[in-house]
């Protein structure tokens, strides 16, 4: 019987150790975190715009007209990620109100469609349905504290880090 030993894995080791760093990093510097996801934020946003005025003018030289909304969106794109990059305490505040309306919006979806699972399993629903409810109150109390909503928020990025992390290590051995 032949068996395959397994190498230690020296990339899996480091990329765990950098995670699990910067989740705690990520938990003992909040606002520095969130001052990243807005630059970050914004960046996308600034490559959106620009991606959308590009493909604004490709439209314009293949098809002979152009969107005025590729270029009303590819704008706004760009005003935005330059706020959200160069105001980024703003950013962060933005941020947490999508986090709760995030939470708002999935709850509502979640609570219209838990009727097709009251027909396959009662208990399901019901527990489905409060916990439901539990997470649109959760979104309202987000909505109405932003400090709650960015707290939140750090600490699921820094619990995602280190738990990745962990596994990356975990997977070195």
């Amino acid at each position: 019987m032949q068996t395959k030993q397994r190498n230690f894995d020296w990339f899996s080791l480091v990329v765990g150790i950098v995670f699990v760093i910067a989740g705690i990093a990520a938990y003992m510097n909040p606002d520095g975190t969130l001052k990243f996801i807005s630059i970050c934020i914004g960046i996308g946003a600034l490559v959106k715009g620009f991606y959308e005025l590009w493909f604004r003018r490709g439209i314009g030289n293949l098809f002979g007209e152009s969107s005025g909304w590729l270029l009303f969106m590819g704008i706004v794109d760009i005003i935005l990620g330059l706020l959200f990059i160069f105001r980024a305490a703003s950013g962060v505040v933005v941020i947490a109100y999508i986090f709760a309306f995030w939470f708002i919006f999935d709850s509502i979806a979640e609570i219209a469609t838990a009727s097709y699972f009251k027909q396959l399993n009662r208990g399901y629903y019901i527990l489905n349905l409060i916990l439901n409810i539990l997470a649109l109150f959760i979104g309202f109390v987000l909505l109405f504290n932003p400090l709650i909503a960015a707290t939140t928020l750090v600490l699921i990025i820094a619990f995602y880090l280190i738990l990745i992390g962990v596994i990356k290590i975990i997977q070195a051995f």
